[in-house]
Formats: structure tokens, C-alpha cells, sequence
């Protein structure tokens, strides 16, 4: 019995003297590794907070520029200010959902001020930046718009063509389409444009203001 309990003895002593070069050999890196886990687990809270700030602070930008621009009518003064705070937004928030929706705003401004050329370059840029497809649709549809309005059918129909729009946005291509086949000469071709921009909406249960109007616009003066 003596001999055993010496044999435990000796076997807890070994234990612990193994235990004991162990933590000397790799306290350090274990103590580090704790560390270092904490370390990224703050960081990581951080980096969701910090991301939430921002959205929360996005989103307040973005209503307050909603609302300047929902009125009717803007002085030069309130159409200034609307642009800074889209330009703000873009640069504080590049990539977000918001800073894309400010930049669309940004350019109607542009074209409703009848600054065609800054209307363009903030779509374009918009186009070629962003990854969402939807906003490379409203952006390409809205630039084949803008060159439309500054009298530039070709180019608005080239950059209609080059877009690919997914289907509750194609009513609204083909309505444009055919705004863009008129200024250039073509109203048969638009009123093709046309009717197909009101079948497209009755598929996608959606109404087109203005089609049919304009598709009774061109037939007396087809017919005299």
C-alpha cells in the first residue's frame, strides 16, 4: 500500500512538474492568443457599431435631402443646398444605398436647373460605379433621358440600348424609347415604342402616365 501511494506520489509530482514547463513554455503564446481574441472581439463590436452609426447618420442625411427636394418648386438658393448635401452624403457614405439614391437626386437637380452636362457626368458616374443593378438601370435610364433633353436623341438611344433592365423597368424603357424614335424622325417606330410600353405595363400591372396621350397625340397628325 506504501508503495503505491509512493507511485502516486512520484506520478502527481511528474504531472505537475510537466504542467508546470508547459505554462512556462507557452504562457506567453496562450496569454497572447487570449489577447489577441479579445482584441479582435472588441474590434469586431466596434466595427458593427461604427458600420450602424453610419447608416443610422446616412439615413438621416437622406431623409433631410428627400424632403428638401419634395418641393414643388425650388429657388436657386434650396437647389444649392440640395446639391451639397447630396455631394456630402456621396462622399461620407460612398457605396451605400443611400449615397447612390443621392446621386440620382443629384443629377435631376442638375437637369432640372438646366445643367445638362453636370446632369450626365453624375449619372455616368453613377453607372459606372455602382454594383447594384437596379441602380445601373434607373441611372441608364435616367442619363438616356437627360441626353434626350439636351437634344441628343442618338446618344440617348445609344445608352437606352446599351442597358439591360429587368422587367418592371421595361415599360418604362420602351415609353422611352419611343420619346427618343420621335425627336429623331422616326413616329411610326414610336408609336410601335409605344403601345408595346403599354402592353409591357399592363403585363406588369403597372400605369404609364402620358402613353396614351401621346399615342392619341400622333395620330392626327399622322392623318392630315
Amino acid at each position: 500500500m506504501a508503495d503505491q501511494q509512493l507511485h502516486l506520489q512520484d506520478d502527481e509530482d511528474d504531472q505537475l512538474a510537466a504542467a508546470r514547463r508547459f505554462w512556462h513554455n507557452y504562457a506567453k503564446p496562450i496569454l497572447g492568443g487570449i489577447a489577441i481574441a479579445a482584441v479582435g472581439l472588441y474590434a469586431w463590436h466596434w466595427w458593427q457599431d461604427r458600420q450602424l452609426a453610419q447608416s443610422e447618420a446616412a439615413s438621416v442625411q437622406y431623409q433631410q435631402l428627400t424632403q428638401l427636394t419634395a418641393q414643388a418648386n425650388l429657388d436657386d438658393g434650396a437647389r444649392q443646398n440640395a446639391l451639397t448635401l447630396a455631394e456630402t452624403l456621396r462622399d461620407q457614405h460612398g457605396g451605400t444605398l443611400y449615397a447612390d439614391m443621392a446621386g440620382l437626386i443629384e443629377a435631376r437637380l442638375a437637369a432640372q436647373g438646366g445643367d445638362f452636362d453636370a446632369a450626365v457626368t453624375a449619372l455616368t458616374q453613377l453607372r459606372d460605379s455602382t454594383d447594384r443593378g437596379l441602380i445601373t438601370a434607373l441611372a441608364g435610364i435616367d442619363l438616356a433621358r437627360v441626353q434626350l433633353a439636351a437634344g441628343n436623341p442618338d446618344q440617348a438611344l445609344a445608352t437606352l440600348e446599351g442597358l439591360t433592365l429587368p422587367a418592371t423597368m421595361a415599360p418604362r424603357g420602351a415609353d422611352l424609347r419611343g420619346d427618343i424614335l420621335l425627336a429623331r424622325g422616326q413616329p411610326e417606330q414610336a408609336r410601335e415604342a409605344w403601345q408595346q410600353a403599354l402592353t409591357l405595363a399592363s403585363e406588369q400591372q403597372q400605369s404609364l402616365a402620358g402613353t396614351q396621350l401621346k399615342l392619341d397625340d400622333l395620330a392626327p397628325a399622322e392623318a392630315s
